[in-house]
């Protein structure tokens, strides 16, 4: 967990309560195993782990107050470090990583790297990784009124002219939740990970798609959200970050050039490809098609 921001990530439920259930509900797969907290923070869930019968917790990134809370619970089997996994030199193979990798988009702002290297280099070849899937769904949205007002802002910011900004702004995705009532089309699955076996060229992907209007509307736009997913524990834990939630990791809106009128079941289809250049870089390319509507679009999020 983040070391700034821990009382901030346990008072949201929505983002810390699954963590909690797959590792308290889930003790036989604890049991004398060696554990990998990857962003231990204050050390909750090395705490946790160690309290449902791991052998060993080793707990990274931890935090100035983690050592006090550890030895408040009178846990003894916690090693912590406050560096980055690639940091450290570790001297024992591991059971289980746990890490909090997810960003928005699934893989910016997130950890996934140091996931990937602790696994190729750590972990048990039973091992697994807590989350250890991701999917990215896409739908289309009507979200004029904000498009507008986000851009003609710029027409005069006290009194000065930055209209040219105009032309970088429709290019930057937005980290955003809508309405239910903006959304109006079906959802459709765009990409998939799989924590267990997945390569850092996994990470940059292209892939169409094809969804389906459900009413006669405006589409502005695409917002891409996210599912992750603890599929070791006995019953596996989906968790929905879906595009009208305001969770940690919001969903990311791509903006269309131009308004699209629509009809319900038109079918509104295209690619979008993105580019993994670091965890706080990816390239977008998104593809639009339906009727005269047929232009790509490049963002940048950063």
């Amino acid at each position: 967990m983040d070391n700034l921001n821990d009382e901030e990530i346990y008072n949201d439920r929505n983002r810390i309560e699954p963590f909690v259930k797959a590792i308290t509900r889930n003790k036989h797969l604890f049991k004398d195993k060696i554990v990998l907290d990857l962003n231990s923070g204050m050390g909750l869930l090395s705490i946790l782990a160690s309290q449902s019968g791991a052998k060993q917790v080793i707990a990274m990134k931890a935090n100035s107050y983690a050592n006090e809370i550890i030895k408040q619970n009178n846990i003894q089997n916690i090693t912590l470090y406050k560096e980055k996994i690639r940091e450290v030199e570790l001297n024992c193979k591991i059971d289980i990583i746990i890490s909090d990798w997810m960003g928005n988009m699934l893989i910016y702002g997130g950890c996934i790297q140091d996931v990937i290297y602790a696994r190729d280099k750590y972990l048990n070849k039973d091992g697994f990784i807590m989350p250890d899937k991701g999917q990215l769904y896409i739908q289309s949205i009507e979200d004029s009124q904000y498009k507008k007002m986000k851009i003609n802002f710029w027409d005069s910011v006290y009194g000065v002219n930055m209209k040219w900004m105009k032309q970088w702004i429709t290019k930057e995705p937005l980290l955003e939740s809508i309405k239910e009532e903006q959304l109006n089309s079906d959802e459709q699955l765009i990409y998939e990970i799989n924590l267990q076996n997945c390569q850092l060229e996994d990470l940059s992907f292209s892939n169409q798609y094809q969804i389906k209007i459900k009413r006669q509307d405006y589409a502005t736009g695409i917002i891409v959200w996210m599912k992750y997913s603890f599929t070791y524990t006995h019953l596996p834990i989906h968790v929905i970050m879906g595009p009208t939630k305001s969770p940690f990791w919001k969903p990311v809106i791509l903006y269309f050039r131009e308004e699209i009128p629509v009809n319900k079941g038109d079918k509104l289809q295209g690619s979008l490809a993105v580019k993994f250049e670091s965890e706080e870089l990816l390239q977008i390319k998104l593809s639009v098609h339906m009727q005269q509507y047929n232009y790509v679009s490049y963002f940048k999020l950063n």
